[in-house]
């Protein structure tokens, strides 16, 4: 089951507390809006979704002080906060390649959500 929260579940503690209270595998904050708009919209619908940030680990502050109100990634508000907390450097860069890893899933296989026949 995925759930869509409100905000970013950031701490291994806290998703652990998500999964126990509702069962949910994956935690997706974008996946929520395509799907209640697509369900209010009465349209047909489908995610597929990779996962970089597993539930045993927490998110480096890094990753959380990159993402502006709108989900822009801002470069100067990450190296503030590297500079400002230098050991998140490695859990940073653990995140970075696995969200190389996750993109690279995801364009393997965009090619079969083509292929997809939805009936209604």
């Amino acid at each position: 089951m995925l759930l869509a929260p409100a905000a970013i579940v950031a701490t291994a503690a806290d998703k652990r507390a998500l999964h126990a209270a509702t069962g949910a595998h994956v935690v997706d904050l974008e996946s929520g809006a395509v799907a209640q708009a697509a369900t209010a919209a009465g349209l047909p619908f489908a995610i597929l979704r990779a996962v970089c940030d597993p539930a045993e680990r927490d998110l480096p502050p890094a990753a959380l002080a990159a993402l502006d109100r709108s989900g822009a990634i801002g470069l100067a508000r990450v190296i503030g906060s590297v500079l400002t907390r230098p050991g998140q450097l490695p859990a940073l860069l653990t995140l970075a390649r696995d969200a190389a890893a996750a993109r690279r899933a995801l364009l393997a296989q965009v090619g079969q959500v083509g292929q997809l026949s939805i009936s209604t």
